[in-house]
């Protein structure tokens, strides 16, 4: 599903956001990217959605090689793939359903079959009572839901989440990464950037652990303590 074969991504004034990476994430799999402030891992994800361009090396991501995409490709391709973000990104003057639906929209899939993929997605994330609220009226956990089934609407091979519990409680979080994992199990590839080790020491992933843009290491966790 993803290769990063010797990624580099250097500036102008000598430092490294990503240094010499080699990569492989299998389709099916579940992973967490971690590591502290400044060790790449908000890199990668640009990378991988095409928002950044590599110095050098080759980044491949559902057999397209990133490289050779178009700007106008580069869209297109950010549109079959799944994302969630710390800060939701939520259309503030939409409700539930259209937040959900907008993504729909933008491929130019009609209001007939939106009117049946939607609402299975709402029910799965438990906001199919809320679908005329808008952000506003929602919690952090609720807004985060939302954000989840618009980035599953589209039924995307993968799914990217950034820091998808940083804004919130632990209840919250823990109701974030089952539905992940929920995802995962129906065979989406899920890759999640995070700074909470409490919940990859727990959920026992492949974990690839990033520090000053280069991979420490890469384990398939048997409660195994992460640290940074």
């Amino acid at each position: 599903m993803i290769t990063l074969d010797h990624v580099t991504k250097s500036y102008k004034e000598g430092t490294y956001a990503l240094n010499d990476v080699n990569i492989e994430i299998e389709d099916g799999e579940f992973v967490f990217i971690v590591g502290s402030s400044g060790s790449g891992k908000s890199t990668f994800i640009k990378l991988l959605l095409r928002e950044l361009q590599p110095t050098s090396g080759k980044i491949i991501v559902a057999g397209r090689d990133l490289s050779r995409l178009k700007s106008g490709q580069a869209a297109k391709f950010r549109r079959e793939i799944g994302c969630v973000f710390q800060d939701f990104r939520l259309l503030p003057d939409r409700n539930v359903y259209d937040n959900v639906a907008f993504a729909q929209h933008v491929i130019g899939v009609s209001k007939k079959e939106i009117r049946k993929n939607v609402p299975p997605l709402l029910t799965m994330v438990g906001l199919s009572e809320k679908y005329r609220s808008l952000p506003g009226e929602l919690s952090g956990g609720e807004q985060q839901r939302v954000a989840l089934a618009r980035a599953l609407v589209n039924k995307p091979k993968l799914l990217l989440a950034d820091e998808p519990t940083g804004n919130l409680d632990p209840g919250n979080s823990w109701e974030i990464m089952k539905l992940l994992e929920e995802v995962n199990n129906q065979g989406t590839t899920v890759v999640v950037v995070t700074h909470n080790l409490e919940i990859v020491n727990a959920m026992e992933k492949r974990v690839i652990t990033m520090k000053k843009g280069v991979k420490v290491s890469d384990t398939k966790q048997d409660n195994l303590i992460v640290r940074n």
